[in-house]
């Protein structure tokens, strides 16, 4: 095992001998308790800490993009079944005859609806 110098604080290197004083005093022996081998397990005990928390981080960044994704592909694919039937509908010739009916009129009249709804959502009063 490769040695390294480190400096430690007092308080850590007083803890740390107080956990080797009470593996000796549990029977452990001083090649198995020593101030280098709990300090290695305490600096293993860490990295795998740390390596458990940026993993964490990873999968929550996952996670959000998957959630962002599916969100998108379920707005896509709502936006583009109601242009396909809209575009069918107004193409049957009982429709394109009434007068009724006013696809230009339409599309203006739901531009206006959404924005103010989206504007109602996200709070902006501006418009």
């Amino acid at each position: 095992m490769p040695r390294q110098h480190i400096y430690l604080s007092q308080k850590a290197i007083d803890e740390i001998r107080r956990i080797v004083d009470e593996r000796q005093a549990e029977g452990a022996s001083s090649s198995e308790a020593n101030i280098s081998s709990v300090t290695s397990e305490l600096i293993d005990i860490g990295l795998r800490v740390v390596m458990m928390r940026d993993k964490e981080k990873d999968n929550s960044k996952n996670s959000e993009y998957l959630y962002r994704k599916a969100v998108l592909e379920e707005s896509v694919k709502a936006r583009m079944v109601s242009q396909e039937m809209l575009r069918i509908i107004f193409n049957l010739e009982d429709v394109k005859s009434d007068s009724r009916y006013n696809y230009s009129g339409l599309i203006e009249d739901l531009k206006q609806r959404i924005e103010k709804r989206v504007n109602n959502v996200l709070g902006d009063d501006d418009a």
